[in-house]
């Protein structure tokens, strides 16, 4: 009777995870727009400069939106503690998922700086901004979205 107890309640711990890591995935590959995939899955090499730093060199369907008003879904990763924010990372990965992720690296992050300050949330959100192409190799963000406001935290 105890054996068949804890099969259950394991199937039913196993049933949980599951359901949990299949609705992040549905909502990761819901955020991941044309310009994420860009920025997210490596279009870009890196070379080193003649200062010997290495620097990202960006292909041209990227360099398209430098300096351009873009809009931009994804999780607000804090970088400083607290409820307000003027200065995060935007993930299409939310941090909680990072336990269930499994093999892979980190995910492509962009370097947010708010118009306004704006309150921390564990749902999506979609900022417009202007995108800005870091490429000096001084070991900051590769990718800034600037003077940006939140649209809407989406559902």
């Amino acid at each position: 009777m105890v054996k068949k107890r804890n099969l259950f309640i394991i199937l039913i711990l196993f049933q949980c995870t599951s359901s949990f890591a299949q609705q992040t995935t549905d909502e990761h590959n819901r955020l991941i727009t044309p310009l994420w995939q860009m920025i997210a899955f490596s279009n870009y090499r890196h070379i080193y400069n003649s200062n010997k730093k290495l620097v990202p060199v960006f292909k041209p369907e990227l360099k398209v939106f430098d300096h351009k008003t873009v809009v931009l879904p994804g999780y607000i990763i804090a970088v400083k503690a607290g409820m307000m924010h003027e200065m995060f990372m935007l993930s299409v990965l939310p941090v909680a998922q990072c336990a269930f992720c499994g093999a892979g690296s980190i995910p492509a992050m962009v370097e947010v700086h708010m118009h306004r300050p704006v309150e921390f949330t564990d749902r999506p959100v979609e900022l417009r901004g202007i995108l800005t192409l870091n490429n000096s190799g001084d070991l900051r963000s590769e990718f800034y979205l600037m003077d940006a406001e939140m649209l809407r935290v989406m559902n």
